[in-house]
């Protein structure tokens, strides 16, 4: 189950795992869409008010895109015969952890609680969280943090494994592709402001 969940890339082939990845992905893009969730980053996912489809779709492309292209760009400068495949199946399988974390939005709570804080925050105002808010952002906090670094492992071990990257300068290489990808996202998502 281990390494189902960290690193299927080993177990199961590029086909396999785009078919999978896509289908998790459209199943997220419809679950954003009942949650208001918006993927308006590589590594994002903020709840808003109503989202449509294609808000939903054209997020998740973005960042498929982007993604797969900059870490295909590091693989070749890595290892020459990096396929583009299976950058994109890494990159589909990554962000399968966001999709958990849009039950935190059911009725809208999460959205609405946050929208509660920036009010607080901005008009400088004693912060008067009820418990059970407290609760619900306590849990998000923890489970967006967890998600993430389930995010990253699962890129890196599909990149590691696309790449047969071995050395610690790969490790820097790969990290600069993922912090620039997550630049270029939001830039261009904020930028189409669909």
């Amino acid at each position: 189950m281990k390494k189902i969940m960290f690193n299927p890339f080993q177990n199961y082939s590029e086909k396999q795992l785009i078919t999978f990845g896509i289908l998790a992905g459209i199943i997220g893009c419809l679950m954003a869409l009942a949650f208001n969730g918006r993927f308006d980053g590589v590594l994002d996912l903020h709840f808003i008010e109503k989202t449509s489809i294609s808000t939903t779709a054209i997020d998740l492309i973005i960042n498929i895109f982007i993604l797969s292209t900059l870490l295909f760009l590091v693989g070749k400068l890595v290892n020459k015969k990096t396929r583009l495949i299976d950058i994109i199946a890494t990159s589909l399988i990554a962000k399968i952890p966001f999709y958990f974390l849009l039950f935190f939005n059911v009725n809208n709570k999460m959205y609405l609680v946050t929208e509660k804080l920036i009010d607080m925050v901005s008009k400088n105002k004693q912060i008067n969280i009820e418990n059970s808010e407290m609760v619900l952002l306590v849990f998000s906090g923890i489970a967006t943090f967890t998600c993430l670094i389930w995010s990253i492992i699962l890129l890196f071990n599909g990149f590691k494994t696309a790449t047969n990257s071995k050395e610690a300068k790969h490790i820097l290489l790969f990290a600069l592709a993922i912090i620039l990808a997550e630049v270029i996202s939001k830039i261009i998502i904020l930028k189409l402001n669909y």
